[in-house]
């Protein structure tokens, strides 16, 4: 199994675009068993932090470059750089139980 954590940052059009491309690419995300787990704000946010972030599982790595290769995915590039001013990514695949 692998986890991302991804800090999204929204372009001008703001939340209401990143959902936008949000409703898009999680149906798609799910059809090749990924899961979105936590997508979260603060609503007191300064201007350098994120205005999301998601945790999303897939079962392994050729399930999430399944799903970055799937042509819906390619064909939302455009929409993505639209909505997402920016986006940084932390992926584990290590898990430890406290």
């Amino acid at each position: 199994m692998i986890q991302i954590i991804a800090f999204l940052y929204a372009s001008k059009n703001g939340i209401e675009g990143l959902r936008e491309f949000e409703s898009k690419v999680i149906p798609i995300l799910r059809e090749h068993k990924g899961n979105l787990l936590s997508a979260s704000y603060n609503e007191n946010k300064t201007v350098s932090e994120p205005d999301e972030v998601h945790v999303i599982q897939f079962p392994s790595i050729e399930n999430f470059e399944a799903y970055k290769r799937d042509v819906r995915v390619v064909e939302l590039a455009s929409l993505k750089s639209e909505m997402i001013s920016k986006m940084d990514v932390l992926m584990t695949n290590m898990f430890y139980e406290y």
